[in-house]
């Protein structure tokens, strides 16, 4: 909890504000810490229908790998990159996280945006489950956060751009769309597409 509650306490320099502020963003991150974990494997879930979506053969190399599973992403969901990044980025990261902004679940694009930039050393290297969680492990307080906001920023407009594809429009699937807040194909739109 002191991972959580650190930056909160250090921006709002009152303990009584800063309880009731920790109490607001418990209550968001509380799915986090059920104890079957189902909060993180919900997450963890979403996460890979969003691979898939963006990069199909990344997301086959990992499950070959036996990754597909993405926990090596575990630590990000649980505490909000808070171990990934220097402490006035993280500062800096909840607040855009915060704002619901550019769409829901933003966060899952973070991690997205942190995957594809491993991409490479991961394939190059053949890198399997062991080699993958120490290697996303390694990164902390390494990673540039200007770069992954324009990264996961980048991902979100190619993911609206695929959704607005009138050519294409089963492109996005359904549970990536459910993730992100973007309407649903419905059966009626199929079929009128179809004709």
């Amino acid at each position: 909890m002191s991972d959580l509650l650190s930056p909160i306490l250090y921006v709002m320099e009152n303990e009584v504000d800063a309880f009731w502020c920790f109490v607001g963003f418990m209550k968001h991150v509380k799915p986090n810490f059920d104890f079957d974990q189902g909060g993180i494997k919900n997450q963890l879930s979403q996460l890979i229908d969003l691979l898939k979506t963006v990069d199909p053969d990344f997301y086959a190399y990992l499950d070959a790998k036996d990754s597909g599973n993405l926990y090596f992403c575990f630590r990000w969901l649980l505490i909000w990159f808070k171990r990934e990044f220097a402490f006035t980025d993280v500062m800096r990261l909840w607040e855009v996280m915060w704002t619901g902004l550019p769409c829901d679940n933003f966060h899952l694009l973070v991690c997205l945006a942190l995957i594809q930039s491993e991409k490479s050393s991961i394939v190059e290297n053949q890198f399997g489950f062991s080699e993958i969680l120490k290697h996303v492990n390694d990164l902390s307080y390494r990673i540039h956060l200007n770069t992954v906001l324009i990264k996961a920023e980048a991902i979100w407009h190619k993911i609206r751009v695929e959704a607005d594809n009138k050519e294409r429009p089963y492109g996005l699937s359904n549970p990536a769309r459910r993730v992100l807040g973007i309407p649903e194909l419905t059966a009626l739109d199929i079929a009128c597409d179809d004709r």
